[in-house]
């Protein structure tokens, strides 16, 4: 079957990135170094009620998920909520949201490629490792990681395809393989370290987000607003199901209450397979968190696109190269930002900031939701309007549990934020004149 050329879109971007596609960039946004610490720490926590935990929790957190999938049915320009925030309440409101997602994003890339150099040198590098061959690990990882970004968006997108299959089957494999022990000990009680059934549930809850990533680069999708909702409903399932399920693997195979585990799913590889099984998860976690630092400098890079196009960041990083289709000068410029941070350790202090930047973009999307519907003259549903409240309500619990300095933080970067909007939008509007 003949495929269509990619579509040019505003003379730059091309949109080229089918729903596999998507699918590979909503799936690594969801799965990246968290799954491979999370069962311990919810074995801790919740005992034998963990799996359990993991399902009541997507299931609070899938209104928000449905949210946004009727948002992502509705546009089809690069910024996702960016451009969602916008249209309801316009630049300045639009602005905070891409700045709490760029700040959080870049916290999580730094943060993420310091535990891969972690987990490349556990496994193959030298015993006597010191800060010098990790920070070369790191530069290696992110040097690797910037010339993927180089490429066209399918191009991109086809690579997260690959490291998908990459980190899901040995994951399914454990499961698989779990399956049977789990069936023989399915009534044994595990009981909880330090039960603490709110600490599961936040945890859970964090496990979840990252999905919303993907939508910035709607504009370079084939067609966003029919892919986006699928992809979006059917990996945030699937995700679920596979949580819950390694979790209850570990519990049936590998957890010891009180025990400090820090590689959970390599103590269950390596109860099932032996010690290939441990080396085969700490090359899927290795793997798993190198998709993840892609997908983030990724949207990063088309987060500064669509910023720069509120007039809130300068001209130059919204510029997109001819030839290839990419925004290499926003590249660059996130390449440059993870490096200080990531070699600085600078990343630390904005990781503060995750979750409550995370709950900020959430909470936009769900409030610009009806007003977008109700402009449009399609009100939404009793259904509908009960998926907009349970979202709400799920995003002011979480809000109820997140640590108070985290919102204080957030205010700052919030003004800092704002001063930036407003001075670039000064200096642009004075300058417009000047250049023509």
């Amino acid at each position: 079957m003949m495929t269509s050329p990619p579509t040019p879109i505003n003379g730059k971007l091309v949109r080229s990135v089918g729903l596999w596609g998507l699918t590979a960039m909503v799936f690594n946004g969801l799965i990246g170094a968290g799954i491979f610490g999370l069962p311990a720490s919810l074995a801790n926590t919740a005992g034998s009620w963990a799996p359990l935990m993991v399902v009541i929790v997507g299931l609070a957190m899938l209104p928000i998920v449905l949210v946004v999938a009727r948002l992502a049915g509705r546009f089809d320009g690069t910024g996702g909520p960016i451009e969602y925030v916008d249209a309801a309440f316009g630049k300045t409101a639009a602005f905070q949201i891409g700045w709490m997602q760029l700040l959080s994003t870049t916290a999580s890339a730094a943060a993420n490629v310091n535990l891969l150099a972690d987990y490349a040198l556990r496994g193959w590098g030298p015993a006597d490792a010191g800060p010098t061959v990790h920070a070369a690990v790191v530069l290696a990882a992110l040097s690797l990681i910037f010339i993927v970004n180089l490429n066209r968006t399918n191009g991109v997108a086809r690579t997260l395809e690959l490291l998908s299959i990459a980190k899901l089957g040995p994951l399914l494999l454990l499961i698989l393989l779990a399956l049977p022990i789990i069936a023989g000990n399915g009534g044994a009680v595990h009981p909880a370290t330090q039960w603490s059934p709110s600490e599961a549930a936040l945890l859970s809850a964090y496990a979840f987000t990252g999905f919303e990533g993907a939508l910035t680069i709607a504009g370079e999708a084939r067609d966003p607003k029919h892919d986006f909702p699928r992809a979006l409903v059917i990996v945030f399932a699937g995700v679920g199901l596979v949580y819950a399920l390694l979790v209850w693997a570990y519990l049936a195979t590998a957890y010891v209450p009180g025990a400090v585990d820090k590689a959970p799913l390599s103590s269950a590889a390596t109860v099932l397979m032996g010690a290939a099984g441990a080396i085969l998860l700490l090359a899927t976690a290795t793997l798993s968190i190198f998709g993840n630092v892609i997908n983030n400098m990724l949207f990063l890079s088309r987060r500064l696109l669509a910023l720069e196009a509120l007039g809130g960041l300068p001209a130059w990083l919204g510029r997109v190269h001819i030839g290839s289709a990419v925004p290499r000068n926003a590249v660059i410029f996130i390449m440059a930002v993870l490096v200080a941070l990531s070699l600085s350790g600078g990343f630390a202090a904005l990781a503060i900031l995750s979750v409550a930047s995370r709950l900020v973009v959430y909470l936009g999307c769900i409030a610009a939701l009806p007003v977008i519907e109700r402009r449009d003259g399609r009100p939404a549903s009793l259904a509908g309007n009960a998926a907009i409240v349970a979202a709400a309500a799920t995003c002011i619990a979480l809000i109820a549990s997140s640590e108070a300095k985290s919102w204080l933080l957030l205010i700052v970067a919030a003004l800092v934020g704002a001063i930036i909007f407003s001075a670039t939008r000064a200096y642009r509007l004075r300058a417009a004149p000047a250049t023509g």
